[in-house]
């Protein structure tokens, strides 16, 4: 989960019970941070509801056309038949109402096998015995839950920004930014985004843990790029790196959030992707710069 969003991820009752526990230090920011709150995710939920309306207004199972589709990539061994089958889903997608409105077919098959045989003419393609565990410049398709594709860049991206957001009083005075950067996380086409695999979150008051949770994300991914066709399946967490990021307030009491980065650099279309509904798989085909997972939690 992005911690843009984790700060907006509590529940109405979680947040009754911090105006309790942190009375003495939030007064001056109460009163706004609970409307920006509220309105936020009644927003967020509304925005998400009318997104799987528009994108799915069959009510088709996604799922099962993803999975169908799993079977087939096990069969693809040259790059020719990646983009043969890649232009496939897309045409696929766009039968079935799933590809965005604005975005055309050719559109989409275009802008997907251009970033990877401009990455081909960059880096050519290597060896599949090379020692590495990811993939890079590669096609990317996948379902997978608890994973958060990041808009990039973005207003909360400017160092200055993100810390008076997080760190200091002032942040109320920018929480009305997060409406803007809900709009960009659920379009579902992505440009040069990032997403996290799983994530830890904890919280700290007065000196005691009283919230910590951590996930896995769960599902199936496939690569065919740099160094051959490599996949993961079941439980794994982001393997590129992972973002450790902390909002305090005093040394007693404080947040910490770490977020596992999987795919780096993505191009292409990311459905039903929603930090309120992470147990929900969201969707993903297209081009990416980076992919790596590890099935051992990055924080241990």
């Amino acid at each position: 989960m992005d911690y843009v969003t984790f700060k907006y991820h509590i529940s109405v009752d979680t947040i009754e019970r911090e105006v309790v526990m942190k009375k003495k230090y939030l007064v001056k920011t109460l009163a706004l941070g609970i409307v920006v709150l509220f309105v936020g995710a009644s927003v967020v939920s509304a925005f998400n509801i009318n997104l799987e309306k528009k994108y799915n207004p069959l009510n088709i199972d996604v799922e099962k056309i993803f999975n169908e589709l799993k079977s087939k990539l096990d069969t693809i061994t040259t790059k020719q038949e990646t983009i043969t089958f890649f232009k496939e889903i897309i045409v696929k997608l766009n039968d079935y109402g799933l590809l965005p409105k604005e975005m055309t077919v050719k559109r989409a098959q275009r802008l997907i096998t251009w970033c990877y045989l401009k990455s081909e003419l960059i880096q050519p393609l290597q060896n599949n015995n090379e020692n590495n565990s990811g993939n890079t410049n590669c096609f990317v398709v996948g379902i997978t839950n608890h994973t958060f594709f990041r808009p990039y860049p973005t207003i909360y991206d400017i160092p200055i920004i993100y810390y008076l957001t997080f760190n200091t009083s002032f942040g109320t005075i920018f929480n009305f930014l997060f409406g803007f950067y809900t709009i960009r996380a659920f379009q579902p086409f992505k440009l040069g985004s990032y997403a996290y695999f799983g994530d830890r979150y904890k919280r700290v008051e007065d000196g005691n843990i009283t919230y910590e949770n951590m996930y896995a994300s769960s599902g199936w991914v496939w690569t065919q790029g740099a160094y051959g066709a490599k996949k993961w399946n079941e439980t794994f967490y982001g393997g590129i790196y992972t973002k450790y990021l902390k909002s305090d307030e005093d040394d007693d009491n404080y947040a910490e959030a770490w977020q596992p980065v999987g795919i780096r650099g993505f191009v292409g279309i990311n459905l039903f992707n929603s930090f309120l509904s992470s147990e929900n798989p969201t969707f993903y085909i297209g081009f990416a710069r980076e992919v790596n997972f590890t099935y051992i939690p990055p924080w241990i």
